[in-house]
C-alpha cells in the first residue's frame, strides 16, 4: 500500500465528516443545495473511486464511495426538498 493511499483517504473521511452536517439538514428537509454543485459533485467523486481502482488505491476506493453517496444524497433530497418547497 502506497503512501498516497493514506493521505487521499484520510483527506477525504475529513470532507466526509463536514459534509455530514449537510446531509441530516438536507434529509430532514431544512435545505437544499444547488443541484449545479451536487449533481457534478457525485458524479466526480464516483469517477475518482473507478481512478483510485485502478490504482488499487483500496482506502482511497472506499472513501471516494461513500463521499460520493453523500453527495448523491445530498442531490436526491436536494431534489425533494425544492418540489416541496413549490
Amino acid at each position: 500500500m502506497m503512501w498516497q493511499d493514506y493521505a487521499i483517504a484520510a483527506i477525504v473521511y475529513m470532507f466526509v465528516a463536514v459534509t455530514i452536517p449537510q446531509v441530516i439538514d438536507v434529509v430532514k428537509g431544512r435545505t437544499s443545495l444547488n443541484l449545479i454543485t451536487a449533481g457534478p459533485t457525485f458524479l466526480g467523486n464516483y469517477g475518482l473511486a473507478y481512478i483510485f481502482f485502478t490504482l488499487e488505491l483500496w482506502l482511497s476506493v472506499i472513501s471516494a464511495i461513500l463521499i460520493a453517496t453523500l453527495w448523491l444524497i445530498l442531490f436526491i433530497f436536494s431534489i425533494r426538498n425544492s418540489r416541496n418547497k413549490n
